[in-house]
């Protein structure tokens, strides 16, 4: 009954991972470098400095921080592509703090680039723009997913296509944007994972300051975390503690029904 449990377990646990995220090895190499321009935040009674550099996101996990990656791509590249081939560049966004903005499955759309030839991004149509990373304070790490997807043929797409895709998304100011089926994006419009990256970002200087001055937050929520101010929850809405300890509930939950049927059948 143990191992039975143990397999439930392990069977609702890999249920839960994102079902468009790519595995194994992948025949593209794709990569974005960023700007960093050198720079100063004052707000929450303090100074935050940027300092100037240059990053590039070519692998997976790479840290930055939201001033860093404000700014679009300076470069994106792609290489050990067939002649011929076209793509599509699309970034997401699966660890927003409300569900109403995106989930684990249905993350927040941040950039789609469609038609792309010649292994060129600056080729492609692009049907929403670079977004940079804006975790609101106290939503703990996100992780922004760049996904290079193989189109079989061109695209008829255009903007207005995109709330297709985003049936369940109720916020008019994020209409084509939030709540985005990725994997039913992929597979209606018959691509394929070619390439993948991430970065990975948290509240810095830049989010709450553009809280504050850009998007009318009040300091004392956008300085939230902060010495001097209101302390975070212990596990902060959206963040991967409290979403490993939801569910690992539910899977824990789930597995205790099921063997309890087992008992009783």
């Amino acid at each position: 009954m143990l191992s039975t449990l143990i397999t439930i377990t392990t069977l609702f646990v890999l249920s839960s991972a994102q079902s468009w995220v790519p595995s194994g090895d992948l025949p593209v190499d794709f990569s974005l470098t960023f700007s960093a321009p050198e720079m100063v935040y004052d707000v929450c009674n303090r100074n935050f400095s940027q300092s100037a550099r240059t990053i590039t996101i070519a692998t997976t996990g790479v840290p930055v921080t939201p001033g860093e990656t404000a700014n679009d791509p300076t470069a994106m590249a792609i290489s050990g592509a067939s002649s011929g081939d076209m793509f599509t560049i699309l970034m997401v966004d699966p660890d927003t703090p409300s569900a109403d903005v995106g989930t684990t499955e249905k993350p927040l759309l941040h950039m789609l680039i469609t038609n792309i030839t010649n292994s060129d991004p600056s080729t492609g149509a692009v049907l929403d723009p670079y977004r940079g990373p804006m975790p609101p304070p106290c939503s703990g790490d996100h992780t922004y997913h760049y996904l290079l997807l193989r189109q079989t043929a061109a695209l008829s797409l255009t903007v207005d296509d995109l709330p297709q895709y985003t049936p369940d998304c109720t916020l008019a100011n994020l209409a084509g944007r939030c709540l985005f089926e990725v994997a039913n994006f992929i597979s209606s419009n018959q691509m394929t994972p070619v390439g993948y990256v991430t970065m990975v970002a948290a509240t810095d200087g830049y989010v709450r300051y553009s809280y504050v001055n850009d998007r009318g937050m009040s300091e004392a929520d956008s300085c939230r975390g902060l010495d001097g101010y209101e302390s975070c929850p212990t596990a902060p809405p959206g963040s991967s503690s409290e979403k490993i300890t939801v569910s690992l509930s539910t899977v824990m939950a789930s597995a205790l029904c099921l063997m309890y049927s087992f008992i009783v059948s």
